[in-house]
């Protein structure tokens, strides 16, 4: 099987690349790579392509401060990998879409709770999501991810639980901008062992949208509370009360439907994701 696999060189990309090389040929999009996904006729050049897995994106907290440079990179892209599987005539893509349901939610998320996207960032995900089903449509099954929250190796350490990880290593005690905020974290590990399991997956033949996470919510004072325990510490929490207009206090999502589609479930707990987690970080 080959696989396209955009954003190679980003947090998902190096962890999905490196689970999924071991049973297929997986060809690289990157900055780095032959592979341009803002150059269409890059892209051309493949040929045989089984599956597409869009993981490419700009990401960020600040996307506020350059609306444009996030609408225009995400969109972009998008729309070449659409034309890419039209013209290649690849029958599955996968895309990785972010939380888009806004400030409140009813929890557990479903699929067809209200789309609401609380952030430019989350809004061009959002649109680029629309844009493959439209395009796409007759043409390639459109599988979309909506990731509640990641963590895991190779994620930027300005995302809270490596920003805690590595503050710890340094000091007994940890700065948060918010601690009243939960979340429903998902493990790296197990996110790539069900893109694996859809790649594989001849059964599904129509486009469809899935909820990712745990099912589960958690706070700082939880991640601290499994950190003290395997790094036995008593470490304090400093609260910066630094909180947005659009802050999301509380999500985790209903994940009833991608188990049943494809009888996956959490293998990492949120204790043993987080340890295994700080032992990678340890090598």
């Amino acid at each position: 099987m080959r696989i396209l696999l955009t954003g190679a060189n980003g947090f998902i990309g190096k962890n999905i690349n490196s689970f999924i090389c071991k049973d297929c040929e997986v060809i690289k999009c990157s900055r780095s790579s032959n592979y341009n996904i803002n150059d269409i006729q890059s892209l051309l050049t493949l040929d045989d392509i089984d599956v597409v897995i869009h993981s490419a994106a700009l990401i960020g907290a600040n996307s506020h401060n350059d609306p444009y440079k996030y609408f225009d990179f995400n969109l972009k892209s998008t729309l070449n990998i659409s034309e890419f599987c039209r013209i290649k005539k690849v029958k599955k893509l996968i895309y990785l879409n972010t939380y888009t349901y806004g400030q409140n939610p009813k929890n557990p998320i479903n699929e067809d709770h209200h789309v609401c996207p609380h952030s430019p960032y989350a809004k061009s995900k959002q649109i680029a999501e629309k844009l493959l089903f439209d395009y796409a449509e007759n043409y390639t099954n459109v599988i979309s991810l909506r990731i509640f929250n990641l963590f895991g190796f190779e994620q930027p350490k300005e995302f809270l639980i490596p920003s805690i990880l590595e503050q710890i290593e340094e000091s007994d005690k940890i700065y948060v901008n918010d601690i009243r905020l939960k979340r429903d974290y998902l493990y790296i590990k197990d996110l790539v062992r069900l893109i694996a399991i859809i790649v594989n997956d001849s059964s599904l033949n129509k486009s469809e949208i899935f909820n990712v996470g745990s099912g589960k919510s958690y706070g700082v004072l939880d991640i601290i509370a499994i950190m003290n325990d395997y790094y036995k510490k008593n470490i304090k929490v400093i609260n910066k009360n630094v909180s947005g207009p659009k802050d999301i206090l509380d999500c985790y999502a209903d994940i009833s439907k991608i188990k049943n589609y494809f009888n996956w479930d959490c293998k990492f707990s949120f204790e043993s994701g987080l340890i295994d987690y700080a032992k990678m970080l340890e090598k």
